[in-house]
């Protein structure tokens, strides 16, 4: 959970929250919340408490303010604006899905560019356990696609998931922080070639990939987006 005294003084964020704080603290408390949930166990009061204490919270939200949409020139941007400096973490979005601080829904993702590559440390927690002990394979491929998606914005190109092949080698833990580097292999006109492994942050340098992941991105140009 972020709060006043953790962000970071090198967040390159593309689009601006002026909430970024107090969303991403709210964000935190609920999953927090979510993982409790699923791991632990309570009276039927307690349960009661909480559906009702959510549907007034869901409704409350609803009533404050219109629905916000995407920035339509999402894509566009990646052509005008600079990219993120090496080290910096990335954001799009406060409340991207998968990653986004300000997403209750999100895991806890820090996402950094790396060199020519991008490199974000993610914990899975409780509420995407599968198997005792791992996280749920849809989980992982969640964020290897959003990790490659940071890579087009580290690389500065717009682009769409084509294909994504992903090898599981070994369990992802739970509750352990786990490292995903991903990086271009090859580009050719608009197609873009990467890849990306997964390790746990623990183990020594020269353990093998937890995961291993290829895929293509199809590049949008600027003259095909204007």
């Amino acid at each position: 959970m972020r709060d006043r005294d953790t962000l970071p003084g090198d967040l390159h964020l593309i689009y601006p929250d002026p909430q970024l704080e107090e969303r991403s603290a709210a964000a935190g408390a609920l999953r927090r919340l979510a993982h409790a949930f699923v791991r632990h166990r309570t009276d039927p009061q307690t349960l009661d408490d909480i559906a009702a204490w959510a549907e007034a919270a869901a409704e409350q939200l609803e009533a404050s303010s219109a629905p916000v949409a995407r920035p339509a020139g999402y894509f566009a941007r990646r052509y005008v604006d600079p990219p993120p400096p090496d080290g910096a973490e990335v954001m799009a979005f406060s409340d991207r899905a998968f990653s986004g601080p300000a997403n209750p829904t999100a895991m806890e993702v820090d996402m950094r560019r790396h060199g020519d590559g991008v490199r974000a440390t993610a914990t899975f927690g409780a509420a995407f356990e599968s198997a005792p002990g791992r996280v749920h394979g849809g989980a992982v491929c969640a964020v290897v696609d959003d990790v490659l998606g940071y890579l087009m914005v580290c690389l500065g190109i717009a682009a769409y998931t084509a294909r994504l092949e992903i090898d599981y080698r070994g369990g992802v833990p739970i509750d352990e922080p786990v490292i995903f580097d991903g990086r271009e292999t090859r580009r050719e006109g608009r197609k873009s070639s990467v890849e990306l492994t997964v390790r746990a942050a623990a183990a020594p340098p020269d353990a093998a990939a937890l995961i291993e992941a290829a895929g293509l991105f199809v590049i949008v140009t600027e003259d095909q987006l204007a």
